[in-house]
């Protein structure tokens, strides 16, 4: 062997003709955490803004603390959905989306047709998402209509992905993110109530009169959709950790040697990114709903239409003052744009990684280049009919929620077989789910399945939305 050199983190030298790269165990000290983080802020992004910033404060201006539950109900049941997705990536090095291939292999491919019609129907989702951000920018700048600014924030999202130059933007919305959702846990922290008025509706209930959509809508979008966790294992192959930097150097043509601890330091990393950034997004939502149900539901002032951004800024003016009113908008317009940006981004990719994998012909860069924009501007014009044709951000996103909880138990099913049939050898197995968890996750599947049934009972007994 030659000598060996550093490489990519680690040594490498020739063998058999091929050059051979060792990497080493990463560390896990908190400075190590931080830098790995990624994926799973990613994941909760995309739900700290139509759920957090939409859904919390409608359920607490409406029904003060009634559809408190269903904020860490949901979170529960939903866990193992997000973490069996990104938990197959580090350790197979592959996104889960090839797992789904392999089920619909010798079946008509049925999950890539499921996730393309979902891609589809989440149009809705792009424009409540869009009219949301709309809604705040109009608070601060009604100097267009809401239509047009949600048109406008879809452009530049395509903008700024074509053009590749989202980098910087990501730093600025991740700061405004931050101080916004500081402000909202100070604002409950300065307008908490005791726990006795809110404490027995951490227990679940049936929905109130009325609140059959946004029961539904609560659970399809709190932490955030299902469909979030093969986009949240595509970004992880994107962070290259774990098994996904060794398959990328295999397909450079070296030969990999890791070190003994490198894919379990590898997973404790995974899990810190998926639990820390979890724990937050569910502090921040109930935060929401509290603080809702504390300024808003008293005057029985409720965020709707083109005064949604208003509506909810002013949840914060009383209690700061009109001071903090600029960065609650800018905040509040962070955190929904970040939403849009990311399932612009997301979306695309797996409707891009359906159609490649239904048609192997097409699976070549530019071809998947063609795909990629293809879609994103095939919802740049769905989006804008929806927003034009219904400009109600909190309807249309509640809706899109609805969707969302319909389409949630077969993903959620299909990240559980991902993990059963493909970890196979025995370091794979080693990482495989303990009883205890896997049990979790079937009552999470049969929990959103049952929750289906119910919303889908009770509003056709109803009549409809």
């Amino acid at each position: 062997m030659a000598a060996t050199t550093n490489y990519a983190g680690g040594e490498h030298g020739e063998t058999d003709g091929k050059p051979t790269v060792r990497l080493e165990a990463p560390g896990t000290s908190l400075r190590d955490t931080w830098k790995a983080m990624g994926p799973g802020i990613a994941a909760a992004m995309t739900g700290i803004g139509a759920s957090h910033i939409m859904h919390a404060p409608t359920a607490g201006a409406q029904y003060a603390y009634a559809l408190l539950w269903i904020i860490p109900f949901a979170y529960l049941i939903k866990y193992c959905a997000f973490e069996f997705a990104h938990r197959y990536t580090i350790v197979k090095g592959e996104s889960v989306m090839a797992a789904y291939e392999r089920t619909g292999q010798g079946r008509g491919q049925w999950p890539m047709w499921y996730l393309l019609f979902q891609s589809l129907a989440n149009t809705f989702g792009i424009a409540g998402r869009a009219l949301g951000c709309a809604a705040m920018l109009y608070a601060a700048f009604p100097i267009m209509p809401l239509s047009a600014w949600g048109t406008a924030i879809l452009v530049i999202c395509i903008v700024i992905l074509w053009a590749g130059k989202y980098t910087a933007l990501e730093k600025v919305v991740k700061a405004a993110i931050i101080i916004f959702a500081v402000a909202v846990l100070v604002a409950f922290a300065l307008r908490m109530p005791s726990p006795t008025e809110y404490i027995g509706n951490l227990l679940p209930a049936l929905a109130p009169a009325g609140a059959i959509l946004l029961f539904g809508a609560m659970f399809g979008y709190f932490p955030t959709t299902v469909e979030v966790s093969p986009m949240q294992s595509n970004w992880a192959v994107d962070k290259k950790a774990g098994m996904t930097r060794v398959r990328h150097l295999e397909r450079q043509g070296y030969n990999v040697e890791i070190a003994p601890n490198y894919l379990r330091n590898n997973f404790k990393l995974f899990k810190r990114d998926m639990n820390i950034s979890y724990v937050v997004a569910l502090l921040t939502g109930i935060a929401f709903l509290i603080v809702g149900a504390v300024v808003l539901h008293p005057i029985g002032l409720v965020p709707e239409g083109q005064e949604m951004g208003a509506t909810i800024a002013q949840m914060y003016t009383d209690t700061f003052g009109l001071w903090i009113f600029p960065i609650i908008i800018a905040g509040g317009v962070a955190a929904l744009f970040s939403t849009v940006f990311t399932y612009f981004d997301g979306q695309a990719r797996v409707f891009e990684e359906c159609c490649v994998r239904i048609r192997k012909a097409w699976d070549t860069p530019k071809i998947r280049k063609l795909i990629y924009r293809g879609f994103q501007l095939l919802w740049l014009a769905g989006g804008t009919a929806i927003i034009y044709g219904l400009p109600e951000p909190i309807f249309v996103v509640q809706v899109a929620s609805v969707l969302a909880l319909l389409f949630a138990p077969i993903i959620f099913w299909l990240n559980i077989k991902a993990i059963k049939d493909n970890f196979t050898t025995p370091e794979e197995r080693e990482f495989l789910p303990n009883k205890a968890m896997m049990t979790w996750a079937w009552l999470g599947v049969a929990a959103l399945a049952a929750v289906s049934v119910y919303y889908l009972g009770v509003t056709f007994a109803q009549g409809g939305l």
